[in-house]
């Protein structure tokens, strides 16, 4: 994705951010991720090179897209602050994390977007040399931070109807609607969606009633 080699196990920040935003605000993420990647690559791609490179997103959505960033930096800058996260980067003698209070102090600011790090700030002068690193996260952690903030669940799309009412003509044995709700729910296809009762109503309307049953229940 970002166009640094990456140590395995270890995801460059600038990867980071567009993963964060991907879990964290998936309905405009996947507003942006749409517009934002040509056929060559994927959204993913797009939005992970978008922080240091933003002549990637359309004009349009230019606006959006630096929202969704900053929200998903700040968020990130407010965990690796508070230890819950750590950024790494590599010299001739091995890995080093960032210092933790760096993350509260304008000496951080753009460091993620930039996705590199500068121990001893930015050179104020350009013939000036200082050493400078790319900033990765660390898989296992990110991975595990993601999953103790749950992501807010995304609208079922109107192309998926058809899929609901199809799963809820294959759950007639169960008791009442409240149980069938609840096993849609778990459904793998169905996780990541938010559904709704007024939504789980109009899917149960398409649903067409069991002669057999309705007998049985007249009797």
């Amino acid at each position: 994705m970002v166009s640094v080699f990456c140590p395995v196990g270890y995801v460059p920040v600038q990867e980071a951010i567009a993963r964060a935003a991907e879990y964290w605000l998936p309905e405009r993420f996947a507003a942006v991720e749409e517009a934002a990647a040509p056929q060559s690559e994927t959204s993913l791609d797009a939005l992970a090179r978008a922080p240091s490179q933003p002549t990637v997103i359309p004009d349009a959505l230019r606006h959006e897209f630096h929202d969704i960033v900053n929200q998903t930096v700040h968020r990130l800058r407010n965990f690796l602050h508070q230890g819950k996260l750590k950024a790494y980067y590599f010299e001739d003698n091995g890995c080093h994390s960032v210092s933790r209070e760096i993350w509260a102090t304008v000496h951080a600011d753009g460091v993620m977007e930039s996705g590199t790090y500068w121990p001893f700030g930015k050179p104020a002068r350009s013939y000036e040399s200082r050493p400078n690193y790319s900033l990765f996260l660390l898989q296992s952690e990110l991975d595990a931070l993601l999953t103790e903030q749950p992501a807010k669940k995304r609208p079922l799309p109107n192309a998926k109807m058809p899929e609901l009412v199809a799963a809820l003509r294959k759950l007639d044995d169960l008791p009442n609607r409240t149980a069938q709700l609840q096993a849609v729910c778990n459904m793998p296809e169905f996780r990541e969606f938010k559904i709704t009762h007024a939504l789980f109503r109009e899917a149960v309307r398409h649903v067409p009633r069991d002669a057999g049953r309705k007998s049985r229940r007249q009797s």
